[in-house]
């Protein structure tokens, strides 16, 4: 059985951090919708807050798909799956450039005015209602997301073949191990055909 497109034998961390990216895409899909559907004061603002989570949501899905297919194939190696992680982030890096120029294009150069004693986050006039700043949560989830798969391909077990599934003796079983150190050295003598008897 598949799992978002990934073998059933692969590593629970790499589906959790697909889940998480998986997650922003379709928060991001809802955020568009609702923001070109629901009417409000500052449309335009609003829309600009979202084109860097559109832009990389683009390309997340792109190579979250290469990611699956390979691993599908059990072609996802640890050097593949690091290559996969950097384009992502260098992509990410250089739409959020390009966001952040449609959004100081699309937003309107005046806001509204800030009244003294009125306290909340103001960005370009515009004071950042409840729906923005979830908005704004999305965007930082999505950087930490991206940079937590970076992480989590640069600290995994390097397997030189096969799909990226952490598993078996892979796994780190910190203090959980009941052998006896002279049990786990006579297997490892039993394992190492140079071994003289």
């Amino acid at each position: 059985m598949n799992f978002l497109g990934l073998p059933a034998d692969a590593s629970p961390r790499l589906k959790a951090v697909q889940i998480a990216q998986i997650s922003i895409i379709f928060l991001t899909m809802i955020a568009t919708f609702l923001t070109a559907v629901i009417p409000q004061e500052h449309k335009a603002f609003t829309f600009g807050l979202l084109y860097t989570l559109i832009f990389t949501s683009f390309t997340t899905t792109i190579i979250l798909r290469k990611e699956q297919q390979a691993a599908l194939k059990g072609e996802l190696t640890k050097s593949k799956y690091v290559k996969y992680q950097v384009i992502k982030l260098a992509s990410a890096f250089g739409l959020s450039i390009v966001g952040f120029i449609a959004f100081i294009a699309s937003t309107p150069q005046e806001g509204g005015k800030h009244r003294a004693g009125e306290q909340g986050l103001w960005i370009g006039g515009v004071k950042v209602n409840r729906y923005q700043g979830w908005i704004l949560w999305l965007n930082f989830f999505n950087w930490v997301f991206l940079w937590g798969s970076l992480c989590y391909s640069c600290c995994m077990t390097g397997r030189q073949q096969g799909a990226i599934a952490l598993t078996g003796d892979e796994e780190a079983h910190v203090g959980t191990d009941n052998v006896s150190d002279e049990e786990y050295a006579r297997r490892l003598q039993a394992e190492d055909p140079n071994w003289q008897r």
